[in-house]
Formats: structure tokens, C-alpha cells, sequence
């Protein structure tokens, strides 16, 4: 424990003897050198002093004429309960002593031992101090929790607090509910699962995810999920999650602030739509250019997407690979139309110019700032895991999977196609095709996944009415 200041104190005695106070002081002077003093010997003095004199402690008798020490911590906890008391007196037992201290006292200090009292004193200041430290703490830690409260309540965005121990249950719920969500605070005190049913069901296993053991190293997270309003409105959120923990490492609550994105999701989704709108019209445009691979592009993109879904890509690996089958051969724009719908076997130095599409529009988009590597995945469409592909002639690995994607659809969707120099194949024979070559030119698993898609009612036939 810090030693005291030795400075001035201010002392308030309720004694009746004055050679006590006397000692007393004498005492106390060997380690507070400078003390000034009041003494008293009635209640009415005593109150009189308390709050006049202003003392820095008290020091009572237990037993005087007029009234006792038991009286004079009662009237100190009721007109200044900051001051410290010790009890003076010249016999004390245990129960005696015990009452005191529970009545108040900080201490107590036998007039044999009156040695002890300077320390005594000394130890009732520091006590005095901590404890003005800490309410000070304390009614600064209720005005921070006004203040963030009136903040919390005037905010636009939902702020909130979810117990998970010792009972599940909001603590904290701003009032923005109503507006976000259309349930008041109440609502959700009184319901605790009123966030889950409110969350989209496609986009609820997100939320229950938070609480995951698997999930809990993380301690912030934001998610972006659909909320379903008391009025039947789907709004977009996003989420800044904060996870609590106790001193055991164990997820206890979460904190939180949810923002209405609804405006600004449908904005870029707009922006999205317009994006696909240019791509569409790009390949339409190869389409006119070659008039027999009609909905080429789009069925490749199409089937292409579903085997990156069911690989288990991420949501950016999806779109790169719907766009890239979108635009995979771009570079044919570059190609004479005669040579690409040529109804005859094409000789060497034509095929030579047909390789080059993938290069052609490997350049046309490398410099485009997309999100995703589409220029890339295009650059390497035509490759194969053994080689023999081209332009690079990569192998294995050194293929992203997008490309080894688009490989697979593109060479399923084009033998099922009529072209002008022959019919079309039947699925059969496209899927034999790849499955020959499954481990060798084409990706097993990806192989694996198309013909399950196929097998399992993909029709390029009824999706092409759909783009």
C-alpha cells in the first residue's frame, strides 16, 4: 500500500479527556508533523465541527458522559461518509471491537497501545484515499455509460449487447431497433431468439456460426446478411460483431452495431446488373460474328459456375469464373469471321490463328481493373494438366482452377453443339470424352462434378431460354 502525504491533517477528536488527546497527538506528531485539531465532548459540538472544522478524520472514544463512539460513526456515515473513523479507548474486547468495525470504524486502537495510532492513522488515509479514487472511478464510469447510452440512443445504427451466460438474452438494445427492424427494444428483451427468426433463412447458419468454438479465435467479424422486417421488408445489414470473453478464455457475449446497407447493396447491384449487361452484349457480339456457337458463352458460363459452386470456391472464385466464361474467347473477335465458321477441316497456319484467341484476349483484358483474374483464367482456358495445351503448354498446378473449369464446359458445351464443319455430338459421347481424358488433359474432380451436374438434370437446352 503507497504511503500517505506527509502534510497537514486535520483531525476531529470526540474525547473528554484531554490528556488523552494529548498523547494522541504526541503520538500521531512523529509521523504527521503538522496537525491541527478539534476536540469534542457533546453531540452537538461533534456535529457542529463535522461540518465546520472539515476534518481529514476522526478519532473517537468509545465510552463519554455524553455520548459514545458507536453514536459518532453513526452521525459521520450520515454527514460525511468519506471520513475514517478509529475508535479510542481504554479497554476493548473482541465483540466490542468487532461491533465497531461493522458499525464503521476503520480501525480501532487501545490507549495502552497508543503507539499504534499513528499507523493506524496513517493506514485510515490511504483507506480514505483508495476509496475517493474509487467512487471517483465509479461516477465517471456511470457518466461514460450516460453519455454512451444518449449516444447509442440517437444513433441511426442498431447498437446492441447479447449475454450468452449466465442466460442467453439482449442486455443492451438501442433504440434504432424500431427503425431497422420494426421491433422495439422490449421485443427483443423479452425474446431472445427474435434475432434469429428475423434473420433471412438462407442467411441464418451465418449467424448461428458466430458462436462456433471453431469461430471464437476471431474476435471481430463483420457479415453481411438479409433481415426479415415485423412488416415483411428484406433489408440488407452488415454486422460488426465484437466477441466477449471471460478471464477462462470462454465466449460470454457479444457486442455489436448493425447497420441498414439496403440502399447501398441494391446500388451495386445495379452497378453488378449493368456490369453483366456490357459482358452480355460483348458476347453477343461474338455470337453475330459466329452465328453457330449461339449461347456458347453463356452455357459455359453458366455450367461452369455450378462446378466452381460445387467444388467449394469462394463467392470471388464463382463471379471470376462466370465472367471469364462470359468472355473466354473474346480473342476470337480478332479472328477472321471466315476462318471461324469455315464449314471445312481447318489447315495448319488457320488453326494457328485460331490458338491465338486465347493470347488475343489474354492482351485485350490484362489491363482492364477487374476484381478477379479474368484475363488470366482466359490466358489459360485452352491448357491441359499434361501439356498439352496451349498457348504455354502449362502443366499441372501451374493452371489456376478457373481455367481448368472452363476447359472441362467449353469442350462439353462445344461437342454438343452443331458447328459448321460437323453435327452436333450427344451428351454421351461429350461426357465420355472427358471422363477418357479425366487425370490426363482435364481435372478428375472437376470432371467428376460435370458429369454429376449433367447426369443430375443440368440441361444447357433449358438454361439457355433462361439467360
Amino acid at each position: 500500500m503507497k504511503m500517505i502525504k506527509k502534510g497537514k491533517i486535520k483531525i476531529l477528536f470526540a474525547e473528554d479527556l484531554s490528556t488523552d488527546v494529548d498523547l494522541a497527538k504526541w503520538e500521531i506528531a512523529r509521523v504527521f508533523p503538522e496537525i491541527e485539531v478539534a476536540v469534542v465532548d457533546t453531540e452537538r459540538d461533534f456535529i457542529e465541527k463535522l461540518r465546520g472544522f472539515s476534518p481529514d478524520l476522526v478519532i473517537s472514544d468509545y465510552l463519554m458522559p455524553g455520548f459514545d463512539g458507536m453514536r459518532v460513526i453513526e452521525l459521520v456515515l450520515k454527514n460525511a461518509p468519506e471520513l475514517p473513523v478509529i475508535i479510542l479507548t481504554g479497554s476493548m474486547n473482541e465483540d466490542t471491537a468487532a461491533e465497531c468495525m461493522k458499525a464503521g470504524a476503520i480501525d480501532y486502537v487501545i490507549k495502552e497501545h497508543m503507539a499504534r495510532l499513528p499507523y493506524a492513522v496513517v493506514e485510515a488515509l490511504e483507506k480514505k484515499e483508495i476509496k475517493i479514487a474509487k467512487e471517483k472511478a465509479e461516477k465517471a464510469l456511470i457518466e461514460s455509460e450516460r453519455k454512451f447510452r444518449l449516444l447509442a440512443e440517437k444513433a441511426n445504427d442498431l447498437i446492441y449487447r447479447y449475454e450468452l451466460y449466465p442466460e442467453e438474452g439482449f442486455s443492451y438494445v438501442s433504440p434504432a431497433s424500431v427503425r431497422i427492424t420494426g421491433y422495439s427494444p422490449d421485443n427483443f428483451y423479452k425474446d431472445p431468439d427474435l434475432i434469429t427468426r428475423i434473420v433471412h433463412p438462407e442467411d441464418r447458419e451465418r449467424l448461428l456460426n458466430l458462436t462456433n468454438s471453431s469461430a471464437t479465435s476471431q474476435q471481430s467479424e463483420t457479415l453481411t446478411m438479409r433481415w426479415v422486417r415485423k412488416d415483411g421488408k428484406i433489408v440488407w445489414i452488415e454486422q460488426q460483431n465484437v466477441r466477449i470473453f471471460d478471464d477462462n478464455g470462454r465466449l460470454t457475449a457479444f457486442e455489436g452495431i448493425a447497420r441498414d446497407v439496403t440502399e447501398r447493396h441494391e446500388a451495386a447491384e445495379r452497378i453488378r446488373e449493368a456490369f453483366y449487361s456490357i459482358i452480355t452484349v460483348v458476347s453477343d457480339i461474338l455470337t453475330a460474328r459466329d452465328p453457330y456457337i449461339e449461347y456458347h458463352h453463356r452455357n459455359v458460363s453458366r455450367l461452369s459456375s455450378k462446378i466452381a459452386e460445387k467444388i467449394g470456391l469462394n463467392g470471388t472464385s464463382i463471379e471470376a469464373v462466370k465472367v471469364a466464361g462470359l468472355l473466354h474467347d473474346i480473342g476470337k473477335i480478332a479472328i477472321p469471321a471466315e476462318i471461324l465458321s469455315k464449314p471445312g477441316k481447318l489447315n495448319d497456319k488457320e488453326f494457328s490463328l485460331i490458338q491465338q484467341h486465347s493470347t488475343i484476349g489474354y492482351n485485350i483484358l490484362r489491363n482492364t481493373r477487374l476484381p478477379w483474374p479474368v484475363a488470366e483464367i482466359i490466358h489459360q482456358h485452352h491448357e491441359r494438366l499434361d501439356g498439352s495445351g496451349y498457348p504455354g503448354k502449362l502443366k499441372g498446378n501451374e493452371i489456376c482452377v478457373e481455367a481448368r473449369i472452363i476447359a472441362v464446359a467449353d469442350v462439353v458445351e462445344a461437342m454438343t453443339s452443331h458447328r459448321p464443319y460437323r453435327p452436333a455430338y450427344k451428351m454421351e459421347t461429350a461426357l465420355e470424352e472427358i471422363r477418357d481424358k479425366s487425370g490426363t488433359a482435364f481435372d478428375s474432380r472437376i470432371v467428376e462434378v460435370c458429369i454429376e451436374l449433367i447426369e443430375g438434370g443440368f440441361d444447357f437446352k433449358q438454361d439457355a431460354s433462361k439467360n
